[in-house]
């Protein structure tokens, strides 16, 4: 009788999972967080699947990072230790710079940075993007718009002084992606 019932609960297990959507069973039962597994070509660190498709997905997007191009620079793993926090050590974090780190952005460097900063947002879902950081707001995906502009005002995170040009995120669009695919 014992049997039979861990069958049936087995057999019950099983039909649920075949018809649960998958955000729904992820829930339920997430899977174990992606790995930084694979190279990043920015740094001599690594970068999980979903960040490294990001990545490529921007160069096509907006060419490789150059002077005279959109991107001026990317850079995605980092140690971050003033932050242990961060997505950064994860692999699962780039920060795309239109123009000079450390000034705030202005003219075409500032458009750049608007570009980009909509493109992830109009694809976060095909991108496995979490979040969005760029010009003091922040963006989540699944979240709306605070009634004074883009995403949401920045505050830092208790780590960032929100006025700097890089702790604000004016001279960069940081990205973070979710932690699995």
């Amino acid at each position: 009788m014992l049997l039979v019932a861990a069958l049936l609960a087995g057999l019950v297990w099983w039909a649920v999972a075949q018809r649960v959507p998958r955000a729904l069973w992820d829930a339920v039962d997430p899977p174990p967080p992606e790995a930084c597994s694979v190279a990043d070509p920015t740094t001599s660190g690594c970068l999980t699947p979903t960040a490294r498709r990001l990545h490529d997905a921007a160069v096509a997007r907006f060419g490789e990072p150059g002077r005279d191009a959109p991107v001026r620079a990317v850079t995605c793993w980092s140690e971050h230790a003033w932050n242990p926090s961060s997505d950064h050590p994860q692999g699962r974090a780039c920060d795309f710079f239109p123009g000079a780190f450390g000034e705030f952005a202005a003219g075409d460097d500032l458009a750049n940075g608007w570009a980009v900063a909509q493109w992830l947002r109009d694809d976060a879902a095909e991108l496995g993007v979490r979040y969005v950081i760029w010009q003091g707001r922040i963006w989540y995906r699944g979240g709306g718009d605070a009634g004074d502009g883009w995403g949401r005002p920045y505050g830092g995170g208790g780590v960032y002084d929100p006025q700097d040009a890089t702790g604000g995120h004016f001279d960069h669009v940081h990205v973070s992606v979710l932690p699995r695919s």
